[in-house]
This record gives structure tokens, C-alpha cells and sequence, in this order.
């Protein structure tokens, strides 16, 4: 059974149902400061950290509102993050996956939808099917 979808460098991958975390990291433009974006998947919903120095989350936030306690209060059901900078994404479920990106989009998305959704990509698409609980035959 199929519970999401992700995709980052028009990869597919279908992952069955569990607990995932999905990091990435990257560089904030204007601030040059790390940032890590925590995705945590539990009970069908998203839950999300970001860490960062004082000066990039005044630069994310101006002050007005609190980020780290707001996104953490915040359950969703999907993840899209989209840079023109590189990014790193490190996924773990059953085992640790890390990949690079640049100028490209990681998309999250609990599947199937209750309503229509469609994923639009440009080939090369490929797919894979990895996180799987089922042990492979040795």
C-alpha cells in the first residue's frame, strides 16, 4: 500500500505507510546562515522545525511572530520546498537516504488525496520504490 509520495530531482518514490523524518539543509541567501527544516511524518500528518540563527529567523519572520513555536503547533498534510540554491535532503525511514539539489523542488504528498491532485513533472521521471517495511529475500 502506498501512503506518500516524494519526489526531489524527478524522482519518484512511493513509500508505504510508517513514521519518516525528512531534513534539509541549506544556506539562507541574504543571511548566509544553515537552516534545517525538520519534516516529521506521524499519524498521517506533517510536523515541522525550523532551525537557524537569531539573525536569519528576524530575516524570515521580522520579528512579528514566532516561527519555531508557530510551525510546531502547525500540522500538514504536504511538503513542497523549492530553491534556486543548493539544498541537501536526508530522508530516514528503515535506513538513511541523502540527496543534493539545486534550483529544484521536493515535493511531499500524502497519497491517495480525498480530492483530485494531480503531480505534474517534466521527464525524466523515474520511479522508485525503496522505504518499503517488507525485508527483501537474502
Amino acid at each position: 500500500m502506498i501512503e506518500l509520495l516524494l519526489v526531489i530531482n524527478h524522482t519518484l518514490f512511493l513509500l508505504s505507510p510508517g513514521p519518516l523524518s525528512i531534513v534539509v539543509e541549506f544556506q539562507n541567501s541574504v543571511t548566509g546562515s544553515n537552516v534545517s527544516l525538520i519534516f516529521n511524518y506521524v499519524g498521517g500528518q506533517f510536523y515541522v522545525w525550523m532551525f537557524t540563527d537569531e539573525k536569519t529567523l528576524e530575516y524570515y519572520t521580522s520579528g512579528i511572530y514566532d516561527v519555531g513555536g508557530a510551525l510546531a503547533r502547525t500540522a500538514i498534510d504536504g511538503v513542497v520546498f523549492c530553491s534556486s540554491m543548493k539544498y541537501k535532503v536526508t530522508i530516514y525511514r528503515f535506513k538513511k537516504v541523502t540527496f543534493e539539489a539545486l534550483n529544484t523542488c521536493l515535493v511531499v504528498q500524502i497519497w491517495p488525496k480525498k480530492d483530485s491532485y494531480y503531480i505534474f513533472l517534466q521527464p525524466p521521471l523515474f520511479i522508485i520504490f525503496i522505504f518499503s517495511s517488507i525485508p527483501s529475500p537474502r
